[in-house]
């Protein structure tokens, strides 16, 4: 399945300082999965190594057969993660 990085995506790479690498390895092994029943987006989860912690990060994207469209990508908490469940 091919990937494809969104403008918006690109810009908050930039932005957070994020491997250009993350959301690919986010999507390839996540730790949990989601769907956000607002939006009908797929959320992937992955303890990653981010500002020299290891942190979940969330990569929000959606699947337009054949391709992955990743729509971004942050740091979440473990109380924001229980919060949104």
């Amino acid at each position: 399945m091919k990937i494809l990085l969104s403008s918006h995506l690109e810009i908050r790479l930039k932005e957070r300082k994020i491997p250009r690498n993350y959301p690919n390895k986010i999507l390839s092994k996540p730790d949990a999965q989601y769907i956000d029943i607002r939006t009908g987006y797929n959320i992937a989860m992955r303890k990653m190594e981010y500002n020299f912690k290891l942190r979940p990060m969330v990569v929000v994207y959606d699947i337009i057969s054949p391709e992955v469209q990743v729509i971004t990508i942050h740091p979440i908490s473990s109380q924001e993660i229980e919060n949104k469940l």
